[in-house]
């Protein structure tokens, strides 16, 4: 018997990987033979991405008996439990969320203590104000801005960043109110060069879509924090689409130098929402310091620090009748 036999013999015997292969004390023994069809594929498509529900037996055994009542969502998504793969096995309890959407609002169902409850919460769409994506490398999440002043989080993992670009897509395309506006700035987009904004506008336009940059504020630029110590500018850039701003960030306005930082976030706000605006001059007027431009949908403040004065975004408010406080 040559060498390589060797090797293969000792590898399918498990006396190479053996000690590397203990059963995760979590996680009963099971045999695929035995186990239940159903369980099985909901085994196999487990991982750290949110998976669309297209049947009952797709829906997560926990939130089974709710099917009915959302199996016409225009999208019904599940996501899965934070857990190592070796923990997993069929018939566990493996997702700790799912969230429906259709054109009359947003049901979210989250597992709670025991092996059958889970709490329910819907909101119709006129709720919300905003809806807001954050990103940060794997962590990510998805948010809508209520307008009695919170917000409900949805976390995931950015894996699904491309299912979740058109759940949002649909939100908007619910916020979207009648608008009898012209357009504002006609073929004024504000010129900037940074790779990663251009990058976040070429996404945005994806499709065909209409942004006209009005805002940029480019990243790098020296600042001051509360305590008055040395930072530098994360960057913004706002977007006009139609009825609609976009504002994209990095979550955070300043940073320490040669920090590394990958968070950003994109907040999606209907103009015809916005009830009233005002600008916060830094404190004392300090040169350095970030003032804070406010938008005022009913309860909810949406606050944008501004490292310069956002001129357009007020002239475009102004236009349109939203009265300055």
């Amino acid at each position: 018997m040559g060498f390589i036999d060797a090797c293969v013999r000792a590898v399918k015997g498990g006396r190479v990987f053996g000690p590397f292969r203990r059963r995760s004390p979590q996680r009963p023994a099971w045999s695929r033979i035995g186990a239940d069809a159903d369980d099985l594929r909901e085994y196999d498509a487990f991982g750290p991405w949110l998976l669309q529900i297209g049947s009952e037996a797709e829906m997560p055994p926990r939130f089974r008996s709710t099917y009915g009542g959302l199996k016409h969502a225009d999208h019904l998504i599940k996501i899965p439990r934070s857990i190592d793969r070796r923990d997993a096995f069929p018939g566990a309890d493996l997702y700790d969320a799912v969230f429906a959407l259709d054109v009359d609002g947003f049901t979210l169902l989250t597992a709670t203590d025991g092996a059958d409850g889970f709490a329910r919460r819907y909101l119709a769409w006129d709720e919300v104000a905003a809806v807001r994506l954050v990103s940060n490398l794997l962590r990510a999440e998805f948010e809508l801005l209520l307008k009695e002043g919170d917000a409900l989080t949805v976390p995931y993992n950015s894996v699904s960043a491309d299912l979740m670009a058109r759940v949002v897509g649909f939100v908007r395309q619910q916020l979207m109110e009648p608008d009898d506006f012209g357009p504002a700035f006609a073929n004024e987009a504000e010129e900037f060069e940074d790779f990663f904004f251009n990058a976040m506008l070429a996404e945005e336009r994806h499709g065909g879509q209409f942004m006209l940059p009005i805002h940029f504020e480019p990243p790098g630029k020296t600042c001051r924090n509360a305590q008055n110590r040395r930072r530098v500018t994360t960057g913004l850039l706002i977007l006009l689409s139609g009825s609609e701003l976009v504002i994209v960030d990095r979550e955070v306005p300043m940073r320490r130098r040669f920090f590394a930082h990958y968070a950003y976030r994109k907040t999606y706000v209907g103009l015809a929402s916005v009830r009233g605006f005002r600008v916060q001059a830094p404190p004392d007027n300090a040169l350095g310091h970030f003032m804070i431009l406010e938008l005022i949908l009913e309860q909810q403040r949406l606050g944008i620090p501004c490292f310069k004065e956002p001129q357009r975004v007020i002239d475009l408010l102004r236009r349109r009748g939203v009265a300055r406080l």
